[in-house]
């Protein structure tokens, strides 16, 4: 009886451990600038941009400059899970493109559209950042054979005919980026001027034809119209939602269509800048056959300054599309960002209880109650069932702040120029916000330059029980293709494989972020072969990162696989090769909460009363 008690309560600490997993947080390192607009790029590193520092001293970190690349890992292992401590590189750039739109290019190269006319003042190291708002430039990484301390590089374009800030980049299915609104100027909601807005779009590559072309809804939206909501649909067509309204653009055509009901307005300020909600397309998956499904949640209510908790979700590729009103947030929040992580999960993050977006650095009195808590939204979850919240950041993450998900499987959080929030809210310093020139005495730096990494609970249980380990995949991938991944790691174990693709964030918007769950059609001992995502409309080119789960929901560190147009390509199934059916058991991996008292009921079950007494006495 005593070897089952301690057989038994063995299991059972385990499963408390599991229990327990509520997430981590570390703080990884500097990113030298403040990471407003924050890239993704292969190799387990950042790109970010922040604004030049008009009225501030300038950076001292990067001699002026306003870009850097960040080596997240600098030497440590992609496989470990230690900590990391990051290594910055400044890069040149040659128009200020702070507040500009931006996407991850099919090439892997991000695109980079508009920006701010206001650049250094003349004295300071860097000397002046010409006006940006024409501006498109290309940020191009390095290549995947590259040495080890390349750092990739921007290259400028011609300048656009109009002058855009705050517009919004996508990717479309044929290669091509669509830029979409934005204004002539930083926009003062004080101070309103029509004649400020750009209602228009284009493209990059241009077409030929008289362009920019104009869009009511831009022009109706006004001063609501900053950084519009974008996404390729698996149609090919560009969803552009606004306020509370929705236009579908045929790139093909330039037809408009106005087939997407309006957002019903319930307490709720418009849904864009600056009451600054977040937009994402939920996983696509075998389960849901691949349903195209936007989910808009967070922002600000029209009733008092608190921010909403709604969520709201809309299938705009459907023929009768209509808003369904999903589970509110644990924590509301106003500039809130998401990113999907590898197991089909999207954790929500950053931002504030109270307020609106907006302001210069350190003009903190926008918004108040800063939200630390991350909250984690199951798409396959039932109604009422949906979030679950872990442990705390240690960083305010405000206005000008991101969120990414790794090759890891770690999530970041970067960026926010309001460090200097307690100097006014806690300790009433109204000397020290929002114009300080010299950092006065007993003042704190507005610009936060820390990273700060989540190690979800998929990670915890990876580093006590390990993790699938993909040894081979290949490095390009066309639509509808079939293809081969071997695992130095047991394949009996194997649940799912999911395909992320690599982002670009500001300002809670990101038009890259999307998960395609593969198909994963035979085994053998050691690989497995995959199906491509169909089309270019669902899974737009682009560097993406393949994961390989167990059936605890345990992702692998991702491969970075381009995905191009092109013909498919069928590949020859391994000699033995059988039907993949997925281990017993297979789901999203132990959630926290009950799981230990469960796990006691259980075991107790099998013991005489005598026993389970004494075995409840170990916990």
């Amino acid at each position: 009886m005593l070897a089952q008690l301690a057989s038994v309560a063995i299991a059972a600490a385990s499963l408390a451990a599991a229990a327990d997993d509520t997430g981590a947080w570390t703080l990884v390192g500097n990113s030298g600038v403040v990471c407003i607009h924050t890239f993704l790029v292969p190799g387990m590193r950042l790109v970010c941009n922040e604004r030049p520092h008009a009225i501030y001293p300038s950076n001292v970190n990067t001699g002026g400059l306003i870009s850097t690349e960040i080596d997240l890992l600098n030497g440590a292992d992609i496989n470990g899970f230690g900590k990391w401590t990051t290594k910055f590189t400044p890069r040149e750039v040659a128009t200020n493109p702070f507040c500009a739109g931006h996407a991850q290019m099919a090439n892997g190269s991000i695109f980079v559209a508009g920006g701010d006319p206001y650049g250094n003042l003349p004295n300071q190291m860097a000397g002046t950042y010409p006006d940006g708002r024409k501006g498109r430039r290309i940020y191009n990484p390095c290549p995947a054979d590259s040495a080890a301390d390349c750092v990739g590089s921007y290259t400028a374009l011609p300048d656009m005919s109009s002058e855009r800030w705050y517009p919004t980049v996508a990717t479309l299915a044929d290669d091509t980026q669509i830029i979409i609104g934005g204004s002539t100027i930083n926009l003062d909601l004080n101070k309103l001027n029509v004649s400020q807005n750009n209602p228009t779009y284009e493209y990059w590559p241009a077409k030929t034809g008289d362009w920019p072309r104009h869009l009511d809804i831009l022009s109706w939206a006004f001063p609501f119209m900053l950084y519009p909501m974008v996404f390729v649909m698996p149609s090919e067509r560009v969803f552009l939602f606004v306020s509370n309204k929705t236009v579908i653009i045929d790139p093909k055509t330039d037809q408009l269509i106005y087939t997407v009901p309006d957002m019903p307005v319930i307490d709720h300020a418009p849904w864009i800048y600056p009451f600054t909600p977040t937009m994402t397309v939920l996983p696509m998956t075998i389960k849901n056959n691949f349903k195209f499904t936007l989910q808009v949640c967070g922002g600000a209510k029209i009733s008092n300054a608190d921010a909403s908790p709604m969520c709201w979700q809309i299938n705009p590729d459907d023929s009768q599309p209509t808003w369904t009103r999903v589970d509110d947030m644990p924590h509301a929040r106003v500039m809130v960002d998401s990113a999907i992580m590898p197991d089909g999960k999207i954790i929500y993050v950053n931002g504030a209880g109270w307020g609106q977006a907006g302001g210069d650095a350190g003009q903190n009195y926008n918004a108040q109650y800063p939200v630390m808590i991350p909250d984690i939204f199951d798409p396959e979850a039932p109604a009422g069932k949906q979030w679950s919240s872990y442990v705390p950041a240690s960083q305010y993450r405000l206005y000008h702040s991101g969120v990414v998900l790794l090759e890891t499987g770690h999530i970041l959080t970067t960026g926010s120029e309001e460090d200097n929030y307690d100097d006014y809210w806690k300790y009433n310093k109204t000397n020290c916000m929002p114009w300080v020139p010299q950092f006065n005495e007993g003042c704190t730096s507005p610009f936060n330059t820390n990273i700060e990494r989540f190690t979800p609970p998929y990670l915890q249980r990876a580093e006590r029980n390990g993790r699938p380990v993909i040894s081979k995949a290949p490095t390009t991938l066309t639509h509808k293709s079939t293809f081969i991944v071997e695992l130095s790691s047991s394949i009996s174990n194997v649940a799912r494989a999911t395909f992320i693709r690599y982002t670009t964030t500001t300002h809670s918007t990101n038009t890259d972020q999307r998960f395609i769950e593969l198909q994963i059609l035979y085994t053998t001992s050691n690989s497995l072969v995959l199906q491509a995502p169909d089309t270019a409309g669902r899974a737009p080119p682009g560097n993406w990162m393949l994961f390989i789960l167990d059936k605890d929901g345990v992702p692998s560190v991702a491969k970075t696989i381009q995905l191009r147009r092109g013909d498919a390509v069928t590949v020859a199934i391994p000699s033995g090769a059988a039907p993949f059916t997925a281990p017993t058991g297979a789901g999203s991996g132990s959630q926290k909460g009950s799981a230990v008292q469960t796990a006691i009921s259980s075991v107790a079950g099998v013991l005489s009363a005598a026993a389970a007494a004494a075995f409840a006495l170990l916990f």
